[in-house]
């Protein structure tokens, strides 16, 4: 591993820290939610990287309604809002020169990853509160196998979107995509 990606991995591992640990603190930044405190609203039409922010990272998963929102696009980072609705899925794809970070907030979700995209042997179903890590050159889809919007969040070290990309729709997403690869 180059020392970029083992920084921008570095970088995803505090980053995911303090999400959890700093939920929307008031004040002195002391970091800690307030019983009954709500964030901030969210403009999920806009990215927020390059500037320091914190929010409560479930209320803001939840409260999103974009197939795909990039809310914070940093240098070695990014943090992308997602919501599937029941059927929907994140396509099969691999990411060749990072890693990815996957938490579910809501729903029910079958992972499935391999090294190659013909032999997808991990095959796990997860649901609220799960994690889920994809090394670098996994070939890796998620399906929302539930009957509800599969509400998640996921963290690319280093970015994987342009910033501020958002698909209001899966059917968004596929333009996009075609799109971007000439399609």
């Amino acid at each position: 591993m180059n020392k970029k990606n083992l920084f921008a991995s570095i970088t995803a591992c505090l980053l995911i820290f303090f999400i959890h640990g700093c939920q929307s603190g008031t004040g002195g930044g002391s970091g800690l939610k307030v019983p009954g405190e709500r964030s901030a609203a969210i403009d999920y039409n806009m990215d927020m990287g390059g500037q320091p922010w914190a929010m409560n990272i479930e209320e803001a998963t939840l409260g999103n309604g974009n197939y795909r929102a990039a809310n914070w696009t940093g240098s070695n980072i990014q943090l992308v809002f997602m919501s599937l609705k029941p059927g929907e899925v994140i396509d099969l794809e691999v990411h060749d020169d990072h890693d990815q970070f996957f938490r579910i907030e809501q729903g029910e979700a079958r992972i499935l990853m391999g090294k190659t995209r013909d032999d997808l042997s991990y095959d796990k179903r997860v649901s609220d509160d799960w994690s889920v890590l994809v090394p670098a050159g996994y070939w890796h889809k998620v399906e929302n196998v539930g009957t509800n919007d599969l509400k998640l969040y996921t963290i690319y070290g280093p970015p994987e979107h342009q910033k501020g990309t958002v698909h209001k729709t899966y059917n968004d997403a596929e333009k996009a995509h075609h799109h971007e690869h000439g399609q």
